[in-house]
């Protein structure tokens, strides 16, 4: 089956009192956009159609920087409703396969939903997204026949009777049609409603009337949820992490006060992880079996083997950390740091850029930036990488078994061979041979019976 999708993506977002075009308004600093690109992206189709309308440029520029492929751009100039949006991508679907509508403001519907949506369409010509929901004003109703099973039509709330509005079933906006089925459905929409707009709705009433088929699945109410103001846009935020912190449970992470954290993305964990309280997962985070997490933590973009430990109050991001590591506590990971096997960054450590080796430590009060530390190195509290000279980064290379002294400064770019030894309170300046023992500092002069003026 070929597989279009068609992303509506025009909105202004007026309510959301924002200078930014509405598909760019962030959700957990990611733009509303990039959620259902991700979605769509999964699914494998052989198309996806952006319909853009308010500052079209500004999301037209967003998307290809930062999505590889090839997109489709169209333009709703007039705001018509949601059937006449899709009329806009009509013209690049082709006449055979299925498309998928979706929305920038409805970000949190899963992979697994959408496939059940395109099961659920199988020898069908429309098949629809729905869900329970307690309070349903604002939304379409979806109104069965006698049996219960299959949809007859969708009303919408200011076009609906009062027995209508009683229905607690309503239509998340998302949908797959046949594509065949989809265009003449397009040509029939027609605005005789409240609202003088062109409902992709009337698609459901305009397949039953002709007796065809159309299937329904129906989602978590928190993942059909979209935002148009502000207010929303937070609790779309609270659905978005409880969605998160209850697929991290069912894998295996134990949580001290989940009312506490914050899991912003999609987080991979192995067994028996332990996550504290008051932390933030940001982006794309995998801990493997056994990690333990301290509270008042962020992570964000990161990797941490099994058996490692991060100590309360540290941030961590970018970075990659292997098994049996130690972090923490008040400590800082960035850029690309990197920490092998049973490596060890103690309390107001920041490292930068960096690789630290197998079983190597910096216990406390130091700066590590664009340095690759071997093995088994010890780096003495308050030790930093005297990394850029006002124009340009240098490299420090510190070799295997290498013992750096406190308060030594490392002028890069330098290397300091293996098994070396820099005294303490040392600037190093020039590269230092293996086995050798360096320092740079003055003469301690001791002037006796001092008397004060």
């Amino acid at each position: 089956m070929g597989l279009s999708i068609v992303l509506l993506a025009a909105g202004q977002g007026k309510r959301m009192k924002t200078t930014k075009p509405k598909p760019l308004v962030e959700l957990a600093d990611k733009p509303l956009i990039q959620y259902s690109l991700d979605t769509a992206m999964k699914l494998d189709p052989e198309r996806i159609i952006l319909v853009t309308g308010h500052k079209k440029d500004e999301v037209k520029k967003y998307v290809l920087a930062n999505n590889p492929g090839d997109y489709i751009f169209c333009e709703q100039k007039e705001r018509l409703g949601t059937g006449h949006a899709v009329q806009q991508a009509a013209q690049y679907l082709p006449e055979s396969g299925k498309t998928i509508v979706l929305y920038s403001d409805v970000p949190l519907v899963s992979v697994t939903t959408l496939k059940k949506l395109i099961k659920s369409s199988n020898r069908k010509s429309l098949s629809i997204l729905t869900s329970k929901k307690d309070n349903p004003k604002g939304y379409g109703r979806i109104v069965r026949d006698e049996f219960l099973d299959q949809p007859l039509l969708i009303r919408e709330e200011q076009d609906a009777s009062k027995e209508e509005k009683e229905i607690d079933e309503i239509f998340s906006g998302i949908m797959i049609a046949d594509n065949e089925f989809l265009q003449k459905g397009l040509k029939s929409l027609v605005r005789n409603n409240a609202a003088g707009e062109y409902y992709l709705t009337d698609l459901v009433e305009y397949a039953s009337t002709r007796e065809q088929k159309i299937g329904s699945t129906q989602a978590q109410e928190k993942e059909i949820l979209g935002a148009n103001n502000k207010q929303e846009l937070g609790d779309l935020y609270r659905a978005l992490v409880s969605i998160n912190i209850a697929s991290a449970k069912r894998k295996g992470a134990i949580f001290k006060d989940e009312s506490t954290c914050y899991v912003e993305g999609p987080l991979k964990v192995g067994r028996d992880v332990k996550i504290g309280n008051n932390v933030t997962l940001k982006g794309e985070v995998t801990l493997g079996n056994n990690v333990s997490i301290g509270s008042n933590t962020v992570l964000s973009n990161t990797k941490i083997g099994d058996e490692t430990v991060v100590k309360d109050f540290c941030s961590i991001e970018n970075s990659s950390i292997a098994k049996n590591a130690e972090v923490g506590p008040f400590a800082r990971l960035r850029d690309g740091a990197v920490l092998s096997n049973k490596a060890k960054i103690g309390n107001f450590v920041e490292v930068k850029k960096s690789t630290i080796g197998a079983g190597s430590k910096a216990n406390h009060h130091a700066y590590l930036g664009d340095a690759t530390i071997g093995k088994k190195a010890n780096i003495g509290a308050g030790t930093i990488t005297c990394n850029y000279d006002g124009k340009e980064k240098h490299e420090t290379k510190i070799g295997d078994e290498t013992f750096i002294g406190t308060n030594s400064s490392l002028v890069a770019p330098l290397e300091i061979g293996k098994k070396s030894y820099v005294a303490a309170g040392s600037v190093i300046t020039s590269d230092v041979p293996s086995n050798s023992l360096a320092f740079g500092r003055s003469r301690q002069k001791i002037k006796k019976n001092r008397k004060k003026k």
